[in-house]
């Protein structure tokens, strides 16, 4: 079939991609540890750029352990730009788990906008943060965006393995709870030296006591604690 006449000339028509910057948080359903989350700008070539890891570009939660770093590390490499923030537990404690993940988000756009011309933030999940004074771009919500958008899936690796690390840090401090293995989730051995030992000042007193009274929070939280070849 010909090509009509018209076609060079639409090809030739320069097109402007929607600059994104994708954001993610890790440890919202943790008994223990911070908020973290990251914020990431991608080349539109990220898949290219990493390569055979490019399969793992998703949800970090369903990415080995060992793949999560290898690929983070590659990602910090050849990402356009990235910030990390933490909410210690101290301030979750004070003003809330919804509230910590709210000014996690308008802590990563307020950096990022000061670095960078973005069109649109895309936010996994439902929570929206307060919009940043001077920031015009676009806020999205959208649920499952760390399966659906590179930037955020590569948001969620950053934050995840940032996180993995801290708590792996605080579990020198406080053996008892396994935190090198279960990231300060809900798993049997934390929830057995909760109830052995008590909670310490890196513990969500709400989410805890929820947890060791057989909540309805505990219930969900054990349905999702990960296999120990994801953690």
């Amino acid at each position: 079939m010909s090509e009509t006449p018209d076609q060079p000339e639409l090809l030739s028509v320069p097109i402007t991609s929607l600059r994104q910057c994708g954001l993610d948080e890790v440890g919202r359903g943790a008994l223990a540890g911070p908020l973290v989350a990251a914020a990431v700008i991608a080349p539109d070539d990220i898949a290219e750029r990493l390569g055979p890891l490019s399969r793992f570009l998703r949800d970090s939660k369903t990415v080995p352990a060992a793949r999560r770093r290898e690929i983070a590390i590659v990602l910090r490499q050849c990402v356009v730009t990235y910030e990390i923030v933490t909410i210690p537990t101290e301030q979750i404690n004070e003003r809330g788990i919804g509230w910590a993940n709210r000014e996690a988000f308008r802590l990563l756009i307020t950096l990022i906008a000061a670095r960078e011309d973005v069109d649109e933030y895309v936010l996994d999940g439902k929570v929206r943060p307060p919009r940043p004074e001077g920031v015009a771009a676009t806020i999205r919500c959208l649920p499952k965006a760390d399966a659906l958008v590179p930037a955020v899936s590569a948001a969620s690796l950053l934050a995840k393995v940032y996180r993995d690390d801290l708590m792996r840090a605080l579990a020198i401090q406080h053996p008892h709870y396994g935190w090198e293995r279960n990231a300060g989730y809900g798993s049997t051995i934390h929830l057995t030296a909760l109830r052995e030992h008590g909670p310490c000042a890196e513990h969500r007193t709400l989410f805890v006591t929820t947890a060791l009274s057989g909540g309805q929070k505990a219930k969900r939280a054990a349905r999702r604690v990960l296999t120990p070849e994801l953690l």
